[in-house]
């Protein structure tokens, strides 16, 4: 796995943001990088919420001046086929940010139901108990919390496989780590998430 490098700053410890590619949104990030290739100046990135979109949409937007739309689905249809005209005539790329692509993302006007169809997909998979494991390691190393370094891999196997689940623990964890200034341990963990359901500490009797 490997990470990206985004032109944004955030109020985290090290010099910026970075996005994790990992198997789940590599295929993505390839298709955008190859956006001259598309066919298409216009590319629809479909993924789950907390899987990385906004950031691999503002890396998108910094690499190619692009325009972009955020929760396309839920944006008015007639302004979409605007966006899509305007940005065709000013040669410039145009993402389109949503939960599913279309025909799971039901686009009623025929216009631009028409157009999105031959719009590439940038998709983002749901993550598998390697990359939680990764996200979370990425995210507490990204706050600059301490942690064991079998903390990742056993929260991972008790976390829903929810990009928004792993986010919410990892939240949780830095705000814990931030309260305390101690280290995120797996005997910390237990303790904190023994009466939660974020996590079921018993779900591997090996620990």
């Amino acid at each position: 796995m490997s990470q990206l490098p985004l032109p944004i700053g955030w109020p985290r410890r090290g010099e910026g943001e970075s996005l994790l590619i990992h198997a789940a949104n590599s295929d993505a990030i390839a298709l955008l990088r190859a956006w001259r290739d598309g066919g298409s100046h216009c590319f629809i990135l479909a993924g789950p919420r907390k899987a990385g979109r906004s950031l691999i949409s503002a890396w998108f937007a910094a690499e190619t001046g692009a325009a972009l739309a955020d929760d396309a689905q839920e944006q008015d249809e007639q302004h979409l086929f605007n966006l899509w005209n305007e940005t065709r005539d000013a040669g410039q790329p145009l993402l389109l940010i949503a939960r599913e692509a279309p025909p799971v993302w039901a686009v009623t006007l025929p216009d631009l139901r028409t157009r999105l169809a031959a719009a590439p997909v940038a998709r983002i998979a749901p993550p598998d108990e390697a990359i939680a494991a990764a996200l979370i390691a990425h995210g507490l190393e990204q706050a600059g919390s301490a942690f064991a370094p079998d903390v990742p891999e056993f929260i991972a196997r008790r976390t829903e496989r929810c990009y928004e689940a792993i986010d919410a623990t990892v939240q949780r964890l830095n705000a814990v780590s931030l309260a305390s200034g101690q280290k995120i341990s797996v005997a910390s963990i237990r303790a904190l998430f023994c009466n939660e359901t974020a996590i079921n500490p018993g779900a591997d009797q090996s620990f």
